[in-house]
């Protein structure tokens, strides 16, 4: 009994020494700082640098497993106005089929992330008619102690302004990469510069090609402050077979490109708070005898509270010069701005957003003054069911006198409203069902002259769609 006793007091001792060495390794100064880099405050995944492209987001972090997976969507619905025109109110069936197949591989300070989406619509009356989808999404980071460099691309063939697989198919299956810049929350950068080939505002059947390709490099200066340097190219062509491009005659919608390069600074006053300000150039080109180049230079200010997990706003606001060069040059001077806002609840989330920036115009214009809002919310009912709804709205005002084109509107107003519902079934099967309602509406006719035979007659496109359809996504292979 003496001898456990003798061990049990030793032990005790032990503890309290081991104890005491914890309390002492903790005390400010008497460990090593960590190192400057990854684990830099201004580097974190949680809170990325305001002047730079990404925004945390606050649902779970996505695996760090490197897979190959696909998914298979197929979906019915009846469409009041399939092929997107002026004036048109039909109702009609069409079918929906996509596929998705994404590939994410990690190593130490590598990551890459592939997908490929295709499908498309298919109309069985008034007459049969297929309409096909094609996209690509890539994203690349390697990162070194102190930054990293991020490339994006995203390219789509889509067969009419309002394809739009988010709200009539149930959500594109698969990670998103091919529908938007990347796997994370890729909204930062100069106001606009993500929009350049979201043309769901665009009204009439006609296909068209965008691409944007982005180059984002971050370069931390200290744990509190970092430099920002993008670089984004888009474009955008449409395929009307009644049209000779460039673009001269009424309904044939203009092609055109865009070519950013932005600096910022941004500097963490405290752990939540973070300021930044960003610059950029950008250039805007179409045909010449439809609008020439439009030179644009900006400059926001910002201003960023974050709470790890819950909630994420941001302000940003600023001056851009804008200079029209076809015939005689006409400066000006406007606004850009940003807002966004996004919040965790206990059980769902909430995102609202708005932007102010220079366009290439949708195809309609030569250059537009847009604004875009956007509000939407997700919650989960039960352990199953899953409802998003989410509502667009934006305004694009001519920059341009009409050029080559016969288009008599000045400004144009689209919106969208819509509700998505889906049941998990097991781990590799989803249902939905959705409804979205959209609408476009122009504040003169498109001519004086006559009715464009593919964008329809009248001011007022609008468009009710229902779906139910069903979605496969097995479980994911592992590569590693």
């Amino acid at each position: 009994m003496a001898k456990l006793g003798i061990i049990h007091i030793g032990l005790l001792v032990i503890l309290l020494g081991v104890y005491g060495a914890a309390q002492d390794s903790s005390q400010p100064g008497t460990t090593p700082a960590p190192a400057f880099g990854q684990s830099a405050p201004v580097l974190s995944p949680d809170n990325p640098p305001l002047s730079g492209l990404d925004e945390p987001g606050l649902e779970l972090k996505r695996a760090s497993r490197s897979f190959i997976s696909p998914a298979i969507q197929i979906g019915e619905a009846a469409d009041t106005n399939e092929n997107n025109q002026l004036g048109i109110n039909n109702v009609q069936p069409v079918s929906h089929v996509l596929g998705a197949l994404d590939l994410q591989k990690f190593w130490s300070k590598d990551d890459l992330f592939l997908e490929y989406l295709g499908g498309g619509a298919f109309q069985t009356k008034p007459k049969y008619n297929a309409q096909q989808l094609q996209a690509f999404g890539m994203e690349a980071i390697t990162r070194w102690r102190t930054g990293y460099l991020e490339l994006r691309d995203a390219f789509q063939y889509v067969p009419d302004g309002a394809f739009d697989t988010g709200g009539l198919a149930g959500g594109t299956p698969g990670l998103g990469i091919a529908y938007g810049l990347g796997t994370g929350e890729a909204e930062g950068g100069v106001p606009g510069i993500m929009r350049f080939n979201s043309l769901n505002d665009v009204v009439a059947d006609i296909p068209r090609l965008a691409n944007v390709a982005v180059a984002d490099v971050v370069q931390a200066i200290s744990p509190r402050s970092a430099f920002t340097v993008v670089g984004a190219f888009g474009d955008s062509h449409f395929f009307d077979n009644s049209c000779s491009q460039p673009a001269t005659a009424p309904g044939c919608l203009i092609n055109g490109d865009q070519t950013t390069v932005e600096g910022g600074y941004s500097h963490l006053i405290s752990r939540r708070d973070q300021i930044a300000g960003v610059y950029a150039y950008q250039l805007f080109r179409f045909p010449y005898n439809t609008g020439g180049e439009i030179y644009n230079q900006v400059f926001n200010l910002r201003w960023s509270h974050t709470i790890t997990g819950r909630l994420r706003l941001i302000i940003g606001l600023g001056p851009q010069y804008t200079d029209l060069q076809y015939g005689v040059a006409s400066p000006q001077w406007s606004l850009s701005g940003r807002a966004s806002l996004r919040y965790q609840f206990a059980h769902s989330s909430l995102v609202a957003s708005w932007e102010k920036f220079t366009s290439a115009g949708s195809g309609y214009f030569a250059g537009a003054d847009t604004q875009v809002a956007r509000l939407a919310y997700r919650r989960p009912l039960g352990r199953t069911f899953v409802v998003t709804t989410d509502l667009d709205y934006s305004h694009s005002q001519r920059l341009q006198a009409p050029i080559g084109t016969d288009y008599t509107f000045n400004n144009f107003d689209a919106g969208s409203a819509g509700i998505v519902v889906r049941k998990h079934i097991g781990r590799t099967y989803d249902v939905f069902a959705t409804y979205r309602f959209s609408e476009v509406g122009l504040n003169a006719p498109v001519s004086t002259a006559n009715c464009a035979s593919t964008l329809g007659c009248g001011t007022i496109a609008q468009r009710h769609q229902g779906a139910v359809g069903l979605e496969w996504h097995p479980r994911p292979t592992r590569i590693e």
